[in-house]
């Protein structure tokens, strides 16, 4: 399952869009990545109710959009535990103009953020390695709300290295605290 792809993003968007008019499908994908980087058993409850305040009633919901979700964590999730590196992020396709999908990143680290907060990381200079220079740069990241084109080529170019650098940054991040949950497990500590 873990070379499975997530949704469509303008299909996410749309289903999220359905649900609340303000939030954006990258921050909430974002959310759920931080969690899973931070929490066990990650299930739509969790995910949802910082942003969904009847995500307690999710009978209530639309069954379309509740299997959507929950393909996004199972698929997520996979994503994020595979060795083979495979994690996406789900950010617009590059049809969509290029500071779109850098004002979308933005939104995706910020969801990030609070979704690693949400889980527990309240210090973030105690984390180890080199994660706490990872979520400076994505606090830096998520601030981008204006981007003023210069050459068509070299601002994919320079998109693509900071998707990649957050991309693989979230599977550091998860591989990290795993290792050290794993290491704090065999000494009888907990992590939260």
């Amino acid at each position: 399952m873990s070379n499975m792809n997530l949704p469509d993003f303008d299909l996410v968007s749309d289903a999220v869009r359905s649900l609340n008019q303000d939030l954006a499908a990258a921050e909430l994908h974002g959310q759920l990545c931080g969690l899973l980087c931070t929490v066990s058993g990650v299930d739509l409850t969790t995910w949802l109710q910082p942003y969904f305040p009847q995500a307690g009633e999710l009978d209530r919901w639309p069954v379309n959009i509740l299997e959507l979700l929950q393909d996004i964590i199972n698929i997520s999730e996979n994503q994020i535990k595979s060795p083979d590196f495979d994690f996406s992020l789900l950010l617009p396709d590059d049809s969509a103009s290029i500071d779109s999908r850098i004002e979308t990143l933005g939104e995706w680290c910020q969801g990030f953020l609070l979704g690693i907060s949400q889980g527990g990381v309240v210090d973030i200079k105690a984390l180890p390695g080199e994660l706490p220079e990872m979520v400076e740069d994505m606090v830096n990241i998520g601030r981008v709300n204006t981007y003023e084109q210069e050459n068509e080529n070299e601002d994919e170019a320079s998109y693509f290295e900071l998707m990649e650098y957050v991309r693989v940054g979230v599977q550091l991040f998860w591989e990290e605290l795993a290792s050290l949950a794993e290491d704090s497990h065999k000494d009888g500590e907990s992590l939260h």
